[in-house]
């Protein structure tokens, strides 16, 4: 965190406000309770970016992050087609080597892919240069599977150039709007409370793919599709929910 607070003060990254002490509770209050208008006031400040879709439909984007994993990635595929769900996978670019038929399954069965950089880790601590290398390596890997129009920066942090970097790639970077920190808490009933208290239509929630020790999120995903499919909600891939904005 450290490291990262030191970026925001020697590069221009895009946060609500100018004031160190109000930047601290506004982020911190965004990503924790994700209160609706604060939600709103940075989508509105940047508008490039992808946070929800504004929509009185009952439609919904489910996003995966740190994809492939040879051992949970099939695991989440075979339980998101049981439940008939559509997602976009946000696929690293170290996790590719050895999981191409992963890779090639996911496009196969409709789901989307997105580019999530290299590894894992705050990609706000990237160079701009090394951000452009880096979404030019993933993509060239992706290529052969599809082509891919989302990006997300590592650890939810960004700057305008890194936003003008992807859109000038092809790209546009997608946050998301529903973020009930399933990577650090771990535990699917209290990951699925947050997220049944946080849904509204057009919103995009975020969860996490990447090795066994997040094999929470499948017995998560075998509550949650339901219980939101019962809500009456539906799910579309990011290029599909993005035809229903009406701003």
């Amino acid at each position: 965190m450290k490291s990262v607070t030191k970026f925001l003060f020697r590069r221009r990254v895009y946060l609500p406000s100018t004031g160190v002490l109000l930047v601290a509770v506004v982020v911190g209050a965004l990503f924790w309770f994700q209160p609706r208008f604060l939600l709103r006031e940075l989508a509105e400040r940047n508008p490039e970016v992808l946070f929800y879709v504004e929509t009185e439909a009952k439609v919904l984007a489910l996003t995966i992050d740190d994809a492939p994993d040879s051992f949970l990635t099939p695991l989440i595929l075979d339980m998101l087609a049981e439940h008939q769900v559509k997602a976009t996978f946000f696929v690293l670019g170290q996790h590719i080597k050895g999981n191409e038929e992963i890779i090639a399954r996911m496009k196969a069965e409709g789901h989307e892919l997105g580019n999530h950089l290299t590894r894992d880790e705050a990609t706000i601590l990237l160079t701009d240069e090394e951000f452009a290398q880096q979404l030019r390596e993933v993509a060239a890997k992706i290529g052969p599977f599809g082509e891919t129009r989302w990006c997300r920066p590592g650890s939810g942090w960004f700057s305008p150039d890194m936003v003008q970097i992807a859109h000038d790639q092809g790209y546009r970077c997608c946050l998301g709007s529903i973020y009930p920190f399933d990577n650090k808490l771990r535990k699917p009933e209290l990951i699925r409370s947050m997220v049944m208290d946080r849904v509204f239509p057009g919103a995009i929630i975020v969860l996490h793919d990447g090795g066994p020790e997040r094999g929470y999120v499948v017995p998560l995903l075998d509550e949650l599709l339901p219980e939101l499919k019962a809500a009456g909600y539906e799910f579309l891939t990011l290029s599909e929910i993005q035809a229903f904005d009406q701003r």
